[in-house]
């Protein structure tokens, strides 16, 4: 492995005790300080990974590309190593562009996000900003999960979907009759503490219920509009202080505040 992380200072015609010194301090740097005389059969896929990033790092670059670099990994040393990645970044400082088609992956390691669909850029912006305010349709539905109803704008703060008005922030952009994707994230869902004049409010029936781990995610249909359905995350707690199972009937409020609109 020592050879491997050294190779770009050889081409460089480092003196070896240089070399040796450089290929040491990277190896400690990226939790491997005794692989240096490993062959690679003799790593698991992370440590041949963090060693591939020695290498990368040995010339001391300004720009580090890395393309996909974690996609053959098991899940739990995909996670580990997305920490220890955003950390030796941070600690070195280097400007990082990152390949990945992992939504999540992406917004836990970035300090920037670009989604581009079919090579055009769609939007720019922080985690955050593509998370909860996503530019297009196209984000809204590749990063995370999202509902999309089918609707019409009726005014520039109303939406009807399927014979339910839902109040919408106002619609500079688009004219009072354009069909539209009225969206909102599983987890804007609102069900606790409902007040009876809650905006959005619909009652709706669970259709299906999947337990996920840390939550479930529910199907609702909605009453007053048999063709309607979206998906929610419930928490354990709520699934258990509200009795939630499949058939239940619930009230349910979607904040205006969360709802997207986009052009159909």
């Amino acid at each position: 492995m020592a050879d491997n992380v050294g190779y770009g200072l050889v081409s460089r015609r480092q003196a070896r005790a240089a070399i040796a010194r450089r290929v040491d301090e990277l190896l400690a740097m990226v939790g491997l300080p005794d692989s240096g005389p490993k062959y690679p059969a003799q790593l698991s896929g992370g440590q041949q990974q963090r060693v591939a990033l020695a290498r990368a790092l040995a010339t001391s670059p300004g720009l580090l590309l890395l393309d996909e670099p974690l996609s053959a990994l098991d899940a739990r040393v995909r996670l580990r190593l997305r920490h220890e990645i955003k950390a030796l970044q941070r600690r070195l400082g280097v400007t990082t562009i990152m390949v990945t088609h992992d939504q999540e992956e992406a917004l836990t390691m970035a300090d920037r996000i670009v989604v581009m669909n079919h090579g055009a850029i769609e939007q720019v912006g922080t985690p955050q900003e593509i998370y909860r305010r996503p530019a297009t349709a196209f984000v809204a539905d590749f990063v995370g999960s999202m509902n999309f109803l089918a609707g019409t704008l009726e005014a520039a703060d109303r939406v009807r979907v399927a014979g339910v008005a839902f109040a919408c922030p106002a619609q500079d952009g688009l004219a009072v009759g354009t069909r539209v994707r009225l969206s909102i994230r599983p987890e804007d869902v609102r069900v606790r503490d409902l007040p009876a004049d809650a905006a959005n409010r619909v009652a709706v029936d669970v259709a299906e219920l999947d337990f996920v781990g840390a939550f479930c995610r529910a199907t609702l249909k909605v009453r007053d509009a048999a063709d309607v359905s979206l998906t929610a995350d419930f928490s354990s707690n709520l699934i258990r202080d509200l009795g939630v199972d499949t058939g239940s009937r619930l009230d349910i409020a979607l904040p205006p505040d969360r709802l997207r609109v986009y052009a159909a």
